[in-house]
């Protein structure tokens, strides 16, 4: 009933299952014996603390919004008295594993290694990369990307859709975006447009019309993709980086180009600074200084 009301409020797929991923493997196992009535505070306090002992916290953040949703939905039938979630202690992160930016003395040695390497081409990676590099877009988003979306002639992208994946379904793109902001139009250097360019005559064409399909011609797989990644970033000579460094490379870029921070937020699909800037600033505000910083920085990278 609580997940039916979930997609009934209309969260996303990808919310709804890991709501459904919470509740069916760790709270039913653990608690799932247990009545309403019977959970209280200091029982879901310990519950909590086991999650994030045993699964970590993020899983244990996610059992919480669970528990507190469906005991909210049980004060509203009158079936309680009182939350029990509200009172548990604030769930304490653990040590980060947030991606590092990668360094700007190192962009031009990065581009070199994954063009030049064989493997990096036969995954279909190069293209990839370098996309996410000009436009700090999230892994899902330039993986569900399709060519209605891209205007080569004005030098624009639309960005926002991404690509999840369903349980019992598979995978998929999701057409809305992360949040509100991540629905954006952004310019585009002009190296980029020039390698979508080069791409558009030369990938593989799908029934969907993405830009970055897999190697098989299908949607691509942000975690396989990841995978194809890590298997192969050691060897050359960039250890622990993920492609969302690329996010922070690009903030760090427009950060050092002198953009301020609502022309950053823009470009990289953040929420915005403040409630007038949401409501009556342009979305594609300053996307073509961000696109000319980061077209000057690689250039002067490649060329060093």
């Amino acid at each position: 009933m609580y997940l039916d009301l979930k997609v009934e409020a209309g969260l996303k797929p990808r919310s709804v299952e890991t709501y459904r991923h919470n509740i069916r493997k760790i709270i039913l196992p653990m608690i799932g014996d247990l009545t309403v009535g019977e959970l209280t505070t200091l029982r879901t306090q310990r519950f909590l603390t086991q999650v994030a002992k045993v699964n970590g916290p993020g899983s244990a953040k996610g059992c919480r919004s669970a528990l507190s949703g469906m005991m909210a939905l049980a004060v509203s039938s009158d079936a309680l008295p009182y939350n029990p979630v509200a009172g548990v202690e604030r769930i304490q992160k653990g040590p980060s594993r947030a991606a590092e930016a990668l360094p700007a003395d190192r962009i031009s040695e990065f581009r070199a290694a994954i063009r030049g390497d064989a493997e990096m081409r036969r995954l279909d990676l190069v293209d990839l990369w370098e996309f996410m590099l000009h436009t700090g877009s999230r892994i899902g988003e330039a993986t569900a990307l399709t060519w209605d979306r891209v205007d080569l002639d004005a030098s624009k992208v639309a960005l926002g859709p991404n690509v999840v994946r369903i349980i019992g379904e598979g995978l998929r793109i999701q057409g809305q975006g992360k949040s509100m902001a991540s629905m954006r139009t952004i310019s585009m250097s002009e190296g980029l447009t020039q390698m979508l360019r080069a791409r558009r005559s030369t990938v593989i064409e799908t029934p969907e019309g993405l830009v970055f399909p897999s190697v098989l011609g299908k949607l691509r797989d942000p975690s396989n993709t990841e995978a194809d990644w890590r298997a192969n970033r050691d060897r050359l000579g960039f250890p622990g980086f993920k492609s969302h460094g690329f996010r922070k490379t690009v903030a760090t870029v427009l950060d050092q180009a002198g953009l301020s921070a609502r022309e950053i937020a823009e470009f990289l699909g953040h929420e915005n600074p403040s409630l007038t800037q949401d409501v009556y600033m342009s979305r594609t505000a300053g996307t073509v200084r961000a696109a000319a910083a980061l077209d000057s920085l690689l250039a002067r990278a490649t060329a060093a």
